[in-house]
């Protein structure tokens, strides 16, 4: 990784060489002159071709070895064959970072990438960090530096939102709203083709930069998780939060053909997310949901509780913004009896007492009657967020009813801990005066109820975001015997033995006796409690019941005999070799899956779901692994309704501890397991048993 104060050296440049100056409009560089001189650069400037005399008012070098020594800043804007070859003349001349804005390199097939790669070994071996390739550099807010080539932000602002993103669009897009709605950047950054630096080089120079307080980010591909790793954690320690806008389209986490239900149920970016997750970062659907949440995030980052209410001027904004938190899940609680005892006192006659709540047009004449809405909300100990609107001047010279409203919130934010926050139905454009009005206010401007409901929702998710511990194994004993069922093992485990791997990590096993040959089942059978279930036992066979190997509540032992001589042959049928039978005591109670895949760059991710027949059907949430006790008892009683769990009547903490013992053992056993499940998990009124068992093994 690449130490944040020599990242700090190029976006901070006092010094740029633009090697492959122009003033043609086929090139780039006339772009980036223009947004330097745009931002207010001051700093030295020296345009570099063989082909002019003079450019832009300055004396243009011949060559990169013309240039003084220790240059911050190289910007190449030359083909990319010959952007490879002059980096031995940039390393020659002394220049301390290079930042490629030429295409051409990977994302232009065979080719361009052994170019990439050739760019990347001459920069490491002269130690020489680079921004890209196929970048359009970046915008500097605080120290005003911007080798960009393509339209700056109108307004670039200082503040202390980084934006750093693998799409420069998406950059230039967030760039542009903060301009338009007067937010302050600390700085906006595509990393391009991530060549050298990546995606965790930056995090790392964020979490050391003093400017920097929060780090927007938009993530297309993981080139590097190591680094992304280290970056992630420099952040979290640094206490600066993480959003992550990762689409679903190109993920590296590529559904697998793997045998288990869990493998199944892994969608293209469900590993991705949960290890997002587990180190901290906050996660929204889109760009401009990341916008919204940076910017509420910018002004408050904890709840004192994370329901939320709403105080809005008309039914129809209260309908679509309950819709909006409904569809982000965000809890809306209903208000206390003194708290609508208050609103009634507040509020007119006619006005309807609910959450969201209307406190129709006239609370913005008689503005003192929504400063009392708002404190009744902000006195609801069930409450810690409100949205309200408050709109900025929309004509010069107008006066905002707003401001004494305003006012109040300052003291009730400083009183309460409840965070407030302006929230209009869709976007509205501001001009200057308006800007400068939302700056000086106490509160963040959110636009859109969607927008702002996601914005809302990674405010509460940043109230649990987890925070990385180093790994932790099983004890010796037991691991190095789970271990030991899995050596020289590839592909599927039988049943006896992935039950085995789960009973050395605390998982119950129904009572239950393996044999050989039918009348051994029936023998076998004798000394267990029936009705008891007969499967074939066959690596070969990791879904038996499609297939004839299983018979289920068998009273008596002649229906054990012929059961066991109708699910070997179905076992041969389905070619397994040498199958034997495996008879078990019936266990009643409510059926779930607990299981993990393991991933080779993102772990193990355990998940839990309806079990049995309805493993399979509708999708999955992945926690990361290994998981502590805590986390595991939140994930369970946050998927126990759609499990069917019910917390008066099932062990919640016997289930949870199951969640946790799964994914320890994957964690433990991740160089050797591709997947390995409980399903179906029988949760029953005292203990939770596992009676059917899935792993796989990795080859």
């Amino acid at each position: 990784m690449i130490a944040p104060s020599r990242i700090h050296r190029i976006l901070a440049a006092r010094s740029i060489a633009v090697v492959g100056a122009s003033e043609s409009r086929d090139s780039w560089a006339p772009e980036i002159h223009r947004s330097l001189e745009h931002v207010g650069f001051t700093g030295e400037l020296y345009p570099v071709n063989p082909k002019y005399d003079e450019i832009w008012g300055r004396r243009c070098l011949g060559s990169p070895r013309e240039l003084p020594r220790g240059v911050d800043l190289a910007v190449l804007v030359v083909p990319a064959r010959i952007a490879v070859r002059m980096i031995d003349d940039l390393a020659a001349a002394g220049v301390r970072g290079v930042m490629v804005v030429s295409s051409g390199f990977a994302e232009a097939g065979e080719e361009g990438r052994a170019l990439q790669a050739s760019l990347r070994e001459r920069a490491m071996a002269h130690g020489l960090p680079v921004l890209g390739p196929n970048v359009e550099g970046f915008v500097n807010h605080v120290e005003r530096v911007a080798p960009y080539g393509t339209t700056p932000p109108p307004e670039p602002l200082p503040g202390s939102m980084a934006v750093i993103s693998q799409s420069g669009t998406v950059a230039w897009q967030l760039g542009q709203q903060a301009s338009d709605r007067g937010v302050g950047l600390r700085i906006l950054v595509g990393v391009g083709n991530e060549a050298v630096l990546g995606l965790g080089d930056l995090f790392a120079w964020a979490a050391a930069d003093r400017a920097t307080r929060i780090v927007a980010t938009y993530v297309e591909t993981m080139r590097d998780v190591a680094s992304i790793d280290r970056g992630l954690d420099l952040l979290a320690d640094a206490g600066k939060p993480v959003l992550v806008c990762a689409p679903a389209a190109r993920s590296e986490a590529a559904r697998r053909s793997i045998v288990a239900h869990t493998g199944a149920l892994a969608g293209d970016t469900q590993l991705r997310d949960a290890w997002l997750r587990a180190r901290g970062a906050v996660l929204v659907d889109d760009p401009v949901e990341l916008f919204e949440a940076a910017v509420l995030l910018s002004h408050r980052r904890k709840l004192r509780t994370v329901g939320v209410a709403a105080a809005l001027q008309s039914g129809g904004a209260c309908t679509l913004f309950a819709e909006a938190a409904g569809e982000r899940d965000l809890a809306l609680p209903g208000l206390g009896r003194a708290t609508r005892s208050a609103l009634r006192r507040a509020l007119p006659s006619f006005a309807s007492i609910n959450n969201p709540l209307d406190v129709t047009g006239q609370a913005a004449v008689e503005t003192d009657r929504y400063e009392g809405a708002l404190q009744a909300l902000a006195d609801d100990p069930s409450v810690g967020f409100v949205a309200f609107d408050a709109f900025p001047p929309r004509l010069p010279g107008e006066g905002v009813w707003a401001t004494a409203v305003l006012e109040r919130v300052r003291v009730l934010q400083r009183e309460t801990g409840v965070v407030f926050a302006s929230v209009a139905m869709g976007p509205l454009a501001s001009d200057a005066d308006a800007r400068a009005w939302m700056r000086a206010q106490p509160i963040p401007f959110l636009q859109g109820h969607a927008a702002a409901a996601g914005a809302i929702r990674a405010l509460v998710d940043l109230q649990g975001a987890r925070r990385r511990r180093p790994p932790t194994s099983a004890a010796g004993r037991n691991r190095a015997a789970a271990w030991r069922l899995v050596r020289g093992v590839t592909g599927p485990l039988d049943e006896e033995r992935a039950g085995r791997l789960l009973a050395l990590y605390g998982i119950r096993r129904p009572r239950e006796v393996a044999a050989d040959r039918p009348e051994d089942a029936a023998a076998a059978a004798s000394k267990l409690r029936f009705p008891v279930a007969v499967k074939a036992l066959a690596a070969e066979l990791p879904h038996k019941a499609k297939l004839g190997g299983v018979r289920l509540g068998l009273s008596t032992v002649d229906e054990v005999e012929a059961a066991a001589g109708d699910v070997l042959d179905a076992a041969r049928r389905g070619g397994a070799r040498t199958p034997r039978v495996l008879i078990q005591e019936m266990v009643d109670g409510a059926e779930i899956l607990v299981g993990a895949v393991v991933d080779p760059r993102f772990g193990a991710c355990v998940t839990m779901r309806p079990g049995g027949a309805l493993a399979e059907r509708g999708g999955a949430t992945f926690l990361a692994g290994p998981v502590t006790a805590a986390e595991a008892r939140r994930f369970v009683r946050s998927q126990a309704e759609r499990c069917g769990l019910d917390p008066d009547r099932h062990p919640l903490d016997a289930v949870a501890r199951a969640v946790t013992a799964v994914a320890q053992a994957a964690h433990d056993l991740r160089d050797r397991l591709v997947s390995l499940e409980a399903n179906p998990l029988i949760v029953g009124e005292r203990a939770v048993v596992a009676v059917d068992a899935l792993a796989e093994a990795r080859p």
